[in-house]
């Protein structure tokens, strides 16, 4: 077993409290209404974005309200999800620290894969129970989400039978992995924008040899403005899942 390696950013705990301030805030102002409040975590490393989600978790569940959504950026990392392979890390974890890459166990379902900047994830902490407790249609209105957000920047892209996530031709540009609990809905996708493919040079990404990592970058030639990638995703919530944001 490899030991995992944290890289603490003392500067990320003001940022995690300023954050949990602001959600608060607008939970109790909107607690009441059918609305979601979604927040823009900007970029943070994956420990304190998975400490905000799961505060966020305890609000659902003890309030039974609908939830929130997060959007964000991580700091390099790898995450090893519930079903990870380590013989799908190629490199030592020396060589991720010297890249300065994070290396996490998660909770998630899925084998490993790379967040980085430059990369939208976007984690949805949904009470199912205002859904009708279907995990199926949720992950698929999930790539859902993706796929109207490709087809928005003239991308277009499909599921791929038996597999999670979202491909263009047969290069992956988008990950599904969750966590269901008590009906409530953790962690989310992430989303190819202008990160840095190299990064996944590292690993065999969710496990599948025969399908490369790509981009919105690399497919269009040209740098995404990742705030209107962001603002498409939000419109894309709001119009599949039927809820309004606020």
């Amino acid at each position: 077993m490899i030991e995992i390696e944290k890289i603490i950013d003392q500067n990320d705990k003001k940022i995690v409290e300023d954050h949990i301030k602001n959600i608060n805030y607008k939970i109790e102002k909107n607690k009441n209404t059918e609305g979601i409040p979604f927040f823009d975590l900007g970029l943070i490393s994956y420990n304190h974005a998975y400490e905000i989600q799961t505060y966020i978790f305890e609000q659902v569940r003890i309030e039974n309200i609908r939830g929130s959504i997060l959007l964000l950026e991580h700091k390099p990392v790898i995450t090893i999800g519930n079903n990870g392979r380590l013989d799908n890390l190629l490199v030592t974890q020396e060589s991720l620290l010297e890249q300065g890459i994070e290396l996490i166990h998660s909770n998630r379902g899925g084998d490993l894969t790379f967040h980085g900047p430059g990369q939208l994830v976007c984690y949805p902490v949904i009470n199912l129970a205002y859904y009708g407790k279907d995990l199926t249609l949720f992950v698929w209105n999930l790539e859902q989400v993706i796929i109207d957000i490709l087809e928005k920047f003239g991308i277009k892209s499909k599921r791929i039978d038996k597999l999670r996530g979202i491909f263009v031709n047969t290069s992956k540009i988008a990950s599904v992995g969750i966590h269901i609990k008590k009906w409530i809905a953790l962690h989310g996708f992430s989303l190819n924008v202008n990160v840095n493919l190299n990064y996944f040079k590292n690993i065999i990404a969710c496990g599948l040899k025969e399908y490369s990592q790509t981009s919105m970058q690399k497919i269009l030639n040209k740098e995404i403005p990742i705030n209107d990638v962001k603002e498409q995703a939000l419109q894309n919530f709001s119009k599949i899942f039927k809820f309004g944001l606020i």
